[in-house]
């Protein structure tokens, strides 16, 4: 079946980051726009360990100009919603519903997007489950949760990455080494820890204190670092840094992480917490790559290859500024709604209210501002 009527805007991903875009066009009351999920609302929280929190904290300061940071319109606070500082996936895809729910944003699930193409006429093909889509604009926000990055040294597929994880009670005690001592590798440490494992994690540029760098995606945020502590008093936690892992090998029912400093034994799959790759499956083509692996996007994140593709969501990237959490991504929702409604002739006045809550970032020179204390 074919679009009979071409969109002004397909996004494809309901995760924060399309429910977001999607809610900034619907306050323009911009018409044919279509939301489209492979799976479900808020798939990628769902899949969380059950154990696992949001480091960023939830907190209700709307009313005072404050908006709550994990809030993806300046409206809403999952503090309220959830009744929860720290919110468990499961817990965050609820608020993600409601949002959906509250605001009539229209989620067509369970279409899986195969290929997207930029056409002569300046329109976008998406190439679809449910068949042909024609759109002016295409937003990709699919995030990055769906692809782990698997190391390159050899035997890396004899660990288990953090990923694919959905319940550390059922990984058992015993010795367990982590590969990877960033957010996800010290949650898994602190949280195999108190199911009483003794662990090592390896971390060859690990950054244990904020003052090292005080962007919160370079470095631990004070919610690990305050369970961490606690975590470690109890003596079940080994940190080694500038060491490198070197291969996985499995001998006589364990599991030998080598390592440019010393052998690390693991009684259980060494656990993988190596982080997600970029993800842009149908669009990628449509994008230009840094040697990082990320997209080159305008000032509007925008593809330079590809006029009218935009990505929203945690693989945003400029410069040095790194716009993976919830509170940084959502800063350019309105920025890449007023693009798409400039360019359709379509009134912009209703943005106005990212600005006055403080969720609309154009200046970028202000990003890694240090702090004086």
């Amino acid at each position: 079946m074919a679009l009979q009527h071409p969109c002004n805007t397909v996004i494809i991903g309901a995760g924060p980051a399309g429910l977001g875009v999607l809610a900034a066009l619907r306050q323009a009351q911009l018409p044919r726009v279509r939301l489209l999920e492979r799976d479900r609302i808020g798939a990628s929280f769902l899949k969380w360990p059950k154990q696992m929190r949001m480091i960023s904290p939830s907190f209700p300061g709307n009313s005072f100009g404050a908006p709550d940071l994990n809030a993806i319109v300046p409206w809403t606070s999952p503090a309220l919603s959830l009744g929860s500082e720290h919110p468990a996936g499961a817990a965050y895809a609820r608020y993600l519903e409601w949002i959906a729910e509250t605001y009539r944003l229209a989620v067509e699930t369970g279409v899986e997007v195969s290929r997207v193409d930029a056409e002569p006429d300046g329109t976008f093909r998406l190439e679809t489950s449910l068949g042909h889509v024609r759109s002016r604009f295409v937003v990709w926000a699919a995030g990055e949760f769906q692809q782990p990055r698997y190391p390159p040294f050899p035997g890396s597929e004899l660990g288990l990455h953090t990923g694919c994880i959905r319940d550390y009670e059922g990984l058992g005690a015993g010795e367990r080494v982590i590969v990877g001592g960033c957010e996800s590798g010290m949650d898994a440490a602190i949280h195999l820890s108190r199911l009483g494992a003794t662990v090592t994690v390896i971390e060859k540029n690990i950054q244990l204190y904020r003052e090292t760098n005080p962007d919160p995606s370079l470095a631990l945020s004070p919610f690990t670092l305050d369970r961490l502590r606690e975590a470690r008093a109890a003596g079940r936690i080994r940190i080694v840094g500038g060491a490198e892992v070197q291969q996985i090998e499995r001998k006589n029912g364990l599991y030998a992480v080598v390592t440019t400093k010393k052998t690390y034994v693991s009684s259980g799959r060494p656990l993988l917490a190596t982080g997600f790759s970029p993800c842009a499956g149908p669009v990628a083509h449509l994008l230009e790559w840094n040697s990082e692996g990320y997209a080159v996007l305008t000032e509007c994140d925008e593809s330079t290859l590809a006029p009218g593709l935009f990505v929203a969501g945690p693989v945003v990237r400029h410069g040095a500024a790194i716009f993976c959490f919830i509170y940084k991504f959502r800063q350019r929702f309105a920025v890449v709604a007023r693009a798409i409604l400039e360019r359709l002739g379509h009134p912009t006045e209703s943005l106005d209210i990212y600005r006055r809550h403080g969720m609309i970032l154009e200046d970028l020179s202000c990003c890694g501002e240090a702090c004086a204390c």
